[in-house]
Protein backbone atom coordinates (compact mmCIF):
# COMPACT_ATOMS: atom_id res chain seq x y z
CA UNK A 1 0.00 0.00 0.00
CA UNK A 2 1.55 3.39 -1.30
CA UNK A 3 1.29 6.24 1.65
CA UNK A 4 2.25 8.74 -0.60
CA UNK A 5 -1.01 11.36 -0.82
CA UNK A 6 -1.87 12.92 -3.95
CA UNK A 7 -4.15 15.87 -3.70
CA UNK A 8 -6.23 16.64 -7.54
CA UNK A 9 -8.14 19.44 -8.09
CA UNK A 10 -9.94 19.23 -11.18
CA UNK A 11 -13.51 20.82 -11.89
CA UNK A 12 -14.52 18.26 -14.29
CA UNK A 13 -16.06 15.44 -11.93
CA UNK A 14 -15.41 12.72 -15.09
CA UNK A 15 -11.62 13.24 -15.43
CA UNK A 16 -11.32 13.99 -11.80
CA UNK A 17 -13.22 10.98 -10.77
CA UNK A 18 -11.07 8.62 -13.19
CA UNK A 19 -8.19 10.04 -12.08
CA UNK A 20 -8.81 9.43 -8.49
CA UNK A 21 -10.05 5.68 -9.34
CA UNK A 22 -7.02 5.03 -11.14
CA UNK A 23 -4.37 6.63 -8.30
CA UNK A 24 -6.44 4.54 -5.81
CA UNK A 25 -5.98 1.40 -7.46
CA UNK A 26 -2.21 2.12 -7.71
CA UNK A 27 -2.59 1.98 -3.95
CA UNK A 28 -2.16 6.15 -3.30
CA UNK A 29 -4.25 8.26 -0.76
CA UNK A 30 -6.54 10.78 -2.57
CA UNK A 31 -8.09 14.11 -2.04
CA UNK A 32 -10.32 15.90 -5.05
CA UNK A 33 -11.37 18.92 -5.00
CA UNK A 34 -13.10 20.93 -7.64
CA UNK A 35 -11.48 24.43 -7.49
CA UNK A 36 -8.59 25.99 -5.84
CA UNK A 37 -9.92 28.00 -2.82
CA UNK A 38 -11.16 25.04 -1.79
CA UNK A 39 -8.23 23.10 -1.72
CA UNK A 40 -6.16 26.34 -0.24
CA UNK A 41 -8.48 26.38 2.52
CA UNK A 42 -8.08 22.23 3.56
CA UNK A 43 -4.25 22.89 3.21
CA UNK A 44 -3.02 22.60 6.53
CA UNK A 45 -5.17 19.47 7.38
CA UNK A 46 -4.20 17.95 3.62
CA UNK A 47 -0.02 17.78 4.65
CA UNK A 48 1.70 16.23 4.21
CA UNK A 49 1.35 15.70 0.14
CA UNK A 50 3.33 14.33 -1.93
CA UNK A 51 1.86 15.57 -5.37
CA UNK A 52 -0.44 18.07 -6.47
CA UNK A 53 -2.15 17.52 -9.79
CA UNK A 54 -3.27 20.61 -11.28
CA UNK A 55 -6.37 21.76 -13.50
CA UNK A 56 -5.54 25.38 -15.28
CA UNK A 57 -9.12 25.94 -16.49
CA UNK A 58 -10.49 25.75 -12.73
CA UNK A 59 -13.47 28.49 -11.55
CA UNK A 60 -12.56 31.01 -9.55
CA UNK A 61 -8.67 31.37 -9.51
CA UNK A 62 -7.46 29.13 -12.38
CA UNK A 63 -4.20 26.70 -12.04
CA UNK A 64 -1.64 29.34 -12.89
CA UNK A 65 -2.69 31.40 -9.74
CA UNK A 66 -2.84 28.40 -7.66
CA UNK A 67 0.25 27.20 -8.48
CA UNK A 68 1.81 30.89 -7.43
CA UNK A 69 -0.20 30.38 -4.33
CA UNK A 70 1.65 26.87 -3.73
CA UNK A 71 5.13 28.38 -4.95
CA UNK A 72 5.09 31.12 -2.79
CA UNK A 73 4.04 29.06 0.52
CA UNK A 74 7.26 27.74 2.42
CA UNK A 75 5.26 24.26 3.40
CA UNK A 76 4.18 23.51 -0.50
CA UNK A 77 6.99 25.20 -2.71
CA UNK A 78 8.97 22.21 -2.91
CA UNK A 79 6.30 19.60 -3.68
CA UNK A 80 5.84 18.44 -7.30
CA UNK A 81 2.93 19.92 -9.01
CA UNK A 82 1.79 18.13 -12.25
CA UNK A 83 -0.68 20.36 -14.32
CA UNK A 84 -3.55 19.01 -16.42
CA UNK A 85 -4.42 21.15 -19.56
CA UNK A 86 -7.08 21.31 -22.68
CA UNK A 87 -4.24 23.60 -23.97
CA UNK A 88 -1.01 22.54 -26.17
CA UNK A 89 0.24 25.58 -26.94
CA UNK A 90 3.75 26.67 -25.47
CA UNK A 91 2.74 29.72 -24.27
CA UNK A 92 0.56 28.00 -21.66
CA UNK A 93 3.72 25.68 -20.97
CA UNK A 94 5.79 28.27 -20.52
CA UNK A 95 3.83 29.77 -18.15
CA UNK A 96 3.28 27.12 -15.65
CA UNK A 97 6.74 25.90 -16.16
CA UNK A 98 7.94 29.37 -15.51
CA UNK A 99 6.20 29.40 -12.57
CA UNK A 100 7.25 26.24 -11.15
CA UNK A 101 4.67 23.66 -12.57
CA UNK A 102 7.22 20.19 -12.63
CA UNK A 103 5.70 18.87 -15.80
CA UNK A 104 2.15 18.80 -17.95
CA UNK A 105 -0.37 16.50 -18.86
CA UNK A 106 -2.06 17.43 -22.30
CA UNK A 107 -5.91 16.38 -22.02
CA UNK A 108 -7.10 14.23 -23.10
CA UNK A 109 -4.74 11.57 -22.29
CA UNK A 110 -4.11 7.82 -21.81
CA UNK A 111 -4.36 6.47 -18.20
CA UNK A 112 -0.85 4.58 -18.55
CA UNK A 113 1.17 7.63 -19.71
CA UNK A 114 -0.57 9.63 -16.94
CA UNK A 115 0.23 6.98 -13.80
CA UNK A 116 4.06 7.14 -15.43
CA UNK A 117 4.71 10.69 -15.13
CA UNK A 118 2.66 10.64 -11.68
CA UNK A 119 5.94 7.92 -10.22
CA UNK A 120 8.12 9.57 -12.41
CA UNK A 121 7.80 13.04 -10.51
CA UNK A 122 6.92 10.80 -7.15
CA UNK A 123 10.20 8.68 -7.26
CA UNK A 124 12.43 11.97 -7.76
CA UNK A 125 10.31 13.90 -4.99
CA UNK A 126 10.78 10.69 -2.52
CA UNK A 127 15.03 10.20 -3.21
CA UNK A 128 15.57 13.86 -2.65
CA UNK A 129 13.62 14.11 0.63
CA UNK A 130 15.06 10.65 1.92
CA UNK A 131 18.17 11.92 1.16
CA UNK A 132 17.57 15.26 2.88
CA UNK A 133 16.38 13.54 5.99
CA UNK A 134 19.45 11.20 6.22
CA UNK A 135 21.26 14.68 6.87
CA UNK A 136 21.37 15.39 10.80
CA UNK A 137 24.63 18.19 9.96
CA UNK A 138 24.11 19.31 6.20
CA UNK A 139 27.93 19.13 4.72
CA UNK A 140 28.73 21.72 2.43
CA UNK A 141 28.23 19.63 -1.17
CA UNK A 142 29.25 21.62 -3.75
CA UNK A 143 29.58 20.81 -7.35
CA UNK A 144 30.17 23.45 -10.25
CA UNK A 145 32.48 24.49 -13.46
CA UNK A 146 33.63 27.96 -13.77
CA UNK A 147 31.20 30.94 -13.01
CA UNK A 148 28.35 28.37 -11.47
CA UNK A 149 28.02 26.82 -8.44
CA UNK A 150 25.50 24.18 -7.05
CA UNK A 151 25.40 23.93 -3.38
CA UNK A 152 23.29 20.48 -3.24
CA UNK A 153 22.94 19.84 0.69
CA UNK A 154 21.28 23.50 0.71
CA UNK A 155 19.55 23.79 -2.74
CA UNK A 156 21.11 26.94 -4.06
CA UNK A 157 22.91 27.75 -6.78
CA UNK A 158 25.37 31.08 -7.64
CA UNK A 159 26.34 32.29 -10.77
CA UNK A 160 29.42 34.68 -10.47
CA UNK A 161 28.55 34.77 -6.63
CA UNK A 162 25.47 35.95 -6.99
CA UNK A 163 22.07 33.15 -6.37
CA UNK A 164 19.45 32.72 -8.94
CA UNK A 165 16.22 31.39 -8.19
CA UNK A 166 15.79 28.10 -9.73
CA UNK A 167 12.60 26.31 -10.14
CA UNK A 168 12.85 22.62 -8.73
CA UNK A 169 13.02 20.85 -12.67
CA UNK A 170 15.22 23.56 -13.63
CA UNK A 171 17.58 23.18 -10.54
CA UNK A 172 17.93 19.15 -11.42
CA UNK A 173 18.51 19.87 -14.95
CA UNK A 174 21.18 22.27 -14.38
CA UNK A 175 23.13 19.75 -11.95
CA UNK A 176 22.74 17.23 -14.22
CA UNK A 177 24.59 19.34 -17.03
CA UNK A 178 26.92 20.46 -14.93
CA UNK A 179 28.07 16.89 -13.48
CA UNK A 180 28.21 15.38 -16.84
CA UNK A 181 30.06 18.52 -18.51
CA UNK A 182 31.11 17.96 -21.81
CA UNK A 183 28.58 14.97 -22.79
CA UNK A 184 26.20 16.10 -25.30
CA UNK A 185 22.50 14.60 -24.36
CA UNK A 186 19.27 13.91 -26.47
CA UNK A 187 16.06 15.56 -25.24
CA UNK A 188 14.90 12.02 -24.54
CA UNK A 189 17.59 11.53 -22.40
CA UNK A 190 17.25 14.47 -20.65
CA UNK A 191 13.52 13.35 -20.32
CA UNK A 192 14.46 9.73 -18.69
CA UNK A 193 17.36 11.34 -16.70
CA UNK A 194 15.65 14.31 -15.45
CA UNK A 195 12.05 13.70 -15.51
CA UNK A 196 12.26 10.35 -14.83
CA UNK A 197 10.69 8.85 -17.74
CA UNK A 198 11.29 8.12 -21.27
CA UNK A 199 8.27 9.69 -23.76
CA UNK A 200 9.46 11.14 -26.34
CA UNK A 201 6.24 12.72 -27.32
CA UNK A 202 6.95 15.98 -24.88
CA UNK A 203 10.78 17.08 -25.83
CA UNK A 204 9.57 20.38 -26.03
CA UNK A 205 9.34 20.45 -22.28
CA UNK A 206 13.24 20.30 -22.57
CA UNK A 207 13.59 23.04 -24.44
CA UNK A 208 10.99 25.31 -22.74
CA UNK A 209 13.44 24.64 -19.34
CA UNK A 210 16.79 25.22 -21.27
CA UNK A 211 15.47 28.26 -22.03
CA UNK A 212 14.63 29.67 -18.84
CA UNK A 213 17.67 28.32 -17.50
CA UNK A 214 20.06 30.38 -20.18
CA UNK A 215 17.97 33.04 -19.05
CA UNK A 216 18.92 32.74 -15.59
CA UNK A 217 22.79 31.88 -15.63
CA UNK A 218 24.06 32.95 -18.49
CA UNK A 219 25.12 36.53 -19.90
CA UNK A 220 23.34 36.62 -22.53
CA UNK A 221 20.97 33.91 -22.57
CA UNK A 222 20.93 34.70 -27.10
CA UNK A 223 24.45 33.76 -27.29
CA UNK A 224 25.05 31.08 -24.44
CA UNK A 225 28.45 29.60 -23.80
CA UNK A 226 27.43 27.73 -20.62
CA UNK A 227 24.80 25.88 -22.04
CA UNK A 228 25.56 24.75 -25.95
CA UNK A 229 23.13 23.63 -28.48
CA UNK A 230 24.64 20.25 -30.12
CA UNK A 231 23.36 20.46 -33.58
CA UNK A 232 21.89 16.95 -34.25
CA UNK A 233 21.90 16.04 -30.86
CA UNK A 234 20.76 17.91 -28.35
CA UNK A 235 22.75 20.27 -25.30
CA UNK A 236 25.42 20.38 -23.22
CA UNK A 237 26.96 22.34 -20.46
CA UNK A 238 30.50 23.60 -21.71
CA UNK A 239 33.70 22.32 -20.52
CA UNK A 240 35.83 24.87 -22.14
CA UNK A 241 38.52 26.39 -20.39
CA UNK A 242 38.93 29.89 -21.89
CA UNK A 243 35.33 31.39 -22.00
CA UNK A 244 35.53 32.82 -18.43
CA UNK A 245 37.49 35.97 -19.53
CA UNK A 246 34.75 36.15 -22.35
CA UNK A 247 32.35 36.46 -19.33
CA UNK A 248 33.95 39.10 -17.85
CA UNK A 249 34.90 41.67 -20.80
Amino acid sequence: MNEARIVIVEDDTMIAELIEFNLQNDGYDTRRFGDGPAMLAALPQLMPVALFILDIMLPGPDGFEILKRLKSNPDTDQIPVLMLTARSSETDKVKGLTIGADDYQTKPFGIREFLARVNALLRRYGKKHVQEAEISSPPISRTGFGPVLIDDARHRVFVDGKEVELTNREYELLKYLVQNRGIAFSRDELLNAVWGYDYGGETRTVDVHIRQLRRKVEIDDANPILIETVRGRGYRFTDRQDWPDQRNT
